[in-house]
């Protein structure tokens, strides 16, 4: 059996507080010991589909922000999805043949996260596919330990990505999966739940120069 490592959490620079610029993210996958990476925009698909490049993956993916019950990233999205319910939105995720996943569930510091929102566990357990146990943005661990707690709990698979807004964060949070050759291959061991997880806090000094960024942004428009 032969283990891959996947981010499967980031942002680039379309996506409003975002630094890494798009063209770079193969070297830094390869800089970073990483097999793939997807790419969590805000709002809007990242691709239109997969891009395979010198055996690594750039996987299609986007993080919804719902009316109701905050953030739920789906990966292999293909199609925007217009500002509806966390309910509609997993919906919509699913009949593009996509994966949802719960990104930082019980992180109290971000307003939408699901502990912040009060998602009801009724709702995770028959829309989610699988529970983000790691996120590197999380300033204190314990946030993740809780987040893997639930996932036991409700009998979720986990997953692990960085939350990278600059490559300095790329690859601080890994998701194995094991005998990938194909992007159908990294598809069907994330619905089959078959995930490993490693990773560990980004300094959040990291944070700052995004949170500058975006604050510009706002003030260009």
């Amino acid at each position: 059996m032969t283990l891959s490592a996947f981010d499967l959490h980031s942002h680039t620079i379309h996506s409003k507080d975002g630094l890494t610029h798009p063209r770079s993210l193969f070297k830094w996958m390869r800089l970073r010991g990483l097999r793939g990476m997807a790419v969590t925009e805000h709002e809007r698909p990242s691709l239109v589909k997969p891009i395979v490049r010198d055996d690594r993956f750039l996987i299609n993916a986007c993080e919804f922000k719902t009316e109701d019950f905050g953030e739920l990233i789906g990966l292999f999205v293909t199609e925007p999805i217009p500002p509806s319910t966390f309910e509609e939105t997993a919906d919509r995720i699913h009949s593009q043949g996509a994966i949802t996943v719960l990104p930082h569930p019980r992180d109290p510091l971000r307003k939408e996260a699901a502990l912040r929102k009060g998602l009801p566990d009724e709702l995770i357990s028959r829309h989610v596919d699988l529970v983000e146990g790691i996120n590197s943005r999380c300033v204190l661990n314990i946030f993740n330990t809780w987040a893997q707690r639930l996932a036991v709990r409700l009998a979720k698979p986990v997953t692990a990505g960085s939350d990278a807004h600059s490559f300095l964060e790329i690859g601080h949070a890994k998701t194995f999966l094991a005998d990938i050759s194909c992007v159908e291959d990294i598809r069907r061991e994330l619905k089959a739940g078959r995930t490993r997880i490693w990773g560990y806090p980004s300094f959040p000094m990291w944070q700052v120069p995004t949170i500058l960024w975006q604050r510009i942004r706002k003030m260009v428009r």
